[in-house]
């Protein structure tokens, strides 16, 4: 596997939320971010757990081509995000209903069990989304796009 992959896989595996972006339906044409947490597929395909009354949620049901930008820690006391990785994942956010992803919703709410109520009483469902093309920025002069079967190898995530 190359280092390219190697990078992006380590940023998003080690990271729980994102950015997610979306196309608006309320402002016509302009992007909209929200904050929202992710958990990864075994093909490393981000899966968020949305509530169909949110605004995000609406945008992607007219539009679902996203982007999910995963920004690395700033556990160094640096104050400049410039010197992090991160990675932008573009894609396409499909809805996933329970029965036949029983196994994609156990390790969502494996990360994050706090949600796995939310299904009933907030009209939250999980969402797949599938990479079309990964920009990744690893601090200065570390930048490339990868492709999403870049990633894939024998190693899954855990």
């Amino acid at each position: 596997m190359s280092s390219e992959a190697q990078a992006v896989k380590k940023l998003i595996e080690q990271q729980s939320f994102g950015v997610l972006s979306t196309l608006s339906v309320d402002v016509d044409g302009f992007p909209f971010g929200s904050v929202t947490p992710y958990s990864l597929t075994e093909t490393y395909n981000p899966l968020i757990f949305i509530s169909n009354i949110a605004q995000h949620t609406k945008n992607i049901i007219k539009d679902n081509r996203v982007s999910l930008i995963i920004l690395e820690n700033l556990q160094d006391g640096s104050e400049d995000p410039q010197k992090h990785g991160r990675a932008s994942i573009l894609g396409r956010a499909t809805p996933l209903e329970t029965t036949g992803n029983e196994a994609k919703y156990q390790r969502y709410f494996q990360r994050f069990p706090e949600s796995e109520g939310y299904q009933n009483t907030h009209g939250f469902q999980l969402y797949e989304i599938t990479p079309v093309r990964i920009r990744f920025i690893g601090g200065f002069g570390q930048i490339f796009w990868l492709e999403p079967k870049q990633l894939l190898n024998e190693t899954k995530v855990g």
